[in-house]
């Protein structure tokens, strides 16, 4: 089977209602599957974590702060911004396990520069940053999963001037 007709199976595949084509022509057979919305929500996890219920200090009058909020605040009050996760996914540091990380602590980062990848649906999201700064810190590990908002890395502003 030539590349332009498994592009036009593709094509009907993505098209069509079907989530699942299987052709068998001239002895080849090839099956293309989409992934279901059912196992895509369980293959991206929410975070393994949640703001202490007792802790005094992470609530007010309209209720509970998350633990995401709290430690943007606590970073924020330090002179720092957050550049934070633009979606729902599996945080990863560097384009491959074997690569180096697109930043680490200590690095420069300007405004535009691939900083991390976001994961999500079996896409993989290129995060750029938005502000030029130093990295401070990683605030989640490698492979991760993030939510939406949730902080990513705490960076020291530079003005532009």
């Amino acid at each position: 089977m030539d590349l332009e007709k498994l592009k036009e199976l593709i094509a009907i595949l993505e098209e069509s209602g079907l989530s699942e084509l299987e052709i068998e022509e001239e002895g080849s057979r090839i099956r293309l599957q989409k992934p279901s919305v059912q196992a895509a929500t369980y293959s991206v996890a929410p975070p393994a974590y949640s703001a202490p219920a007792m802790n005094p200090d992470l609530s007010d009058d309209a209720g509970t702060i998350t633990a995401s909020q709290a430690t943007k605040d606590a970073i924020e009050d330090g002179g720092l911004v957050t550049i934070d996760a633009p979606m729902v996914g599996v945080f990863y540091a560097s384009p491959s396990p074997e690569e180096e990380p697109f930043v680490k602590p200590g690095d420069d980062i300007t405004v535009d520069q691939t900083i991390c990848i976001v994961e999500a649906m079996k896409l993989m999201n290129e995060v750029t940053s938005k502000v030029r700064g130093q990295i401070v810190r990683v605030l989640v590990d490698n492979a991760e999963p993030v939510e939406f908002g949730q902080p990513l890395f705490a960076v020291r502003p530079v003005d532009a001037s």
